[in-house]
């Protein structure tokens, strides 16, 4: 049985998209919050009591803190909006890594500057906190076959007139985010009316570009011509959209669009196979 590592030496690298360099010049003093969560959702049913469902997981804020030096180098990554991905790495006394947590696409959520006291001579302490989109232990020996499956995303396909074949390929638009749910109505056979489909997309275009240069090519559907097919995974419905709105609800200084939520309304129908 292995001893315990140490909790006193170690070291973050936070790294920013194409750097060559971690982004702090000075050493972390306290790292705080590596945690997973998982929700339980509860349900009662009927005749059976009290069941627990898995939901989905969920990771916690990650504190940062630091002896504050002349580097402005955390300040300028808050206000620059940059996501970044973060290692945690636990060192043994020769330095050698023991341990490594590996935190994806990272945001800041608070940078906090020091308390200042001049009744006693402590050290300015600066504190950054962190919330990221997945945190893994990373392991030298870990079997490729439990890593995540890669994400399948959701497509707008551009249809012909009978809704029956793909065309203008050129067209299509595959969405950055998909969408957290979908609300599907059925029709009525009787009145042989068409099904509708409701699902929220979101657009974030980053500092760099327009958001709008994103969402027109999903507004090229929305005059109801051409026939348009959702598809994520199995699911297929094809048709045409009945109502996009587009609600715009963060801008850069200049005044560009930088995210964008786009509520889509399609009237069609179910469609079976891929």
């Amino acid at each position: 049985m292995s001893d315990p590592f140490t909790a006193q030496n170690f070291r973050v690298e936070i790294m920013l998209p194409g750097a060559a360099e971690p982004l702090c010049e000075a050493a972390f003093a306290e790292c705080d919050g590596l945690e997973l969560r998982f929700d339980v959702i509860t349900y009662s049913e009927g005749g059976a009591g009290r069941r627990l469902i898995p939901g989905p997981a969920s990771t916690g804020r990650v504190t940062l803190r630091r002896g504050m030096t002349s580097s402005g180098d955390l300040w300028e990554w808050c206000e620059s909006v940059q996501r970044a991905d973060v290692r945690v790495v636990i060192l043994a006394p020769d330095g050698t890594e023991q341990a490594a947590f590996l935190l994806r696409r990272c945001l800041p959520v608070r940078l906090r500057g020091p308390r200042l006291d001049a009744m006693h001579g402590s050290v300015a302490v600066e504190e950054l906190e962190l919330a990221c989109e997945a945190l893994t232990r990373v392991r030298q020996d870990r079997d490729p076959a439990l890593d995540p499956p890669r994400l399948e995303k959701a497509e707008l396909r551009a249809l012909d007139e009978r809704l029956g074949k793909e065309v203008d390929k050129d067209r299509w638009v595959r969405v950055p985010l998909n969408p957290r749910d979908l609300r599907l109505t059925h029709a009525d056979p009787e009145s042989e009316g068409p099904a509708r489909l409701a699902l929220e997309l979101w657009f974030d275009a980053g500092e760099q570009d327009d958001v709008r240069r994103l969402t027109e090519r999903v507004a090229y559907f929305a005059n109801g011509t051409p026939p348009v097919r959702f598809v994520w995974g199995t699911f297929r419905f094809d048709g045409h959209v009945e109502v996009l709105e587009e609600r715009l609800d963060f801008f850069a200084p200049d005044g560009r669009a930088l995210r964008a939520q786009l509520s889509l309304s399609l009237r069609g129908s179910v469609s079976s196979g891929r």
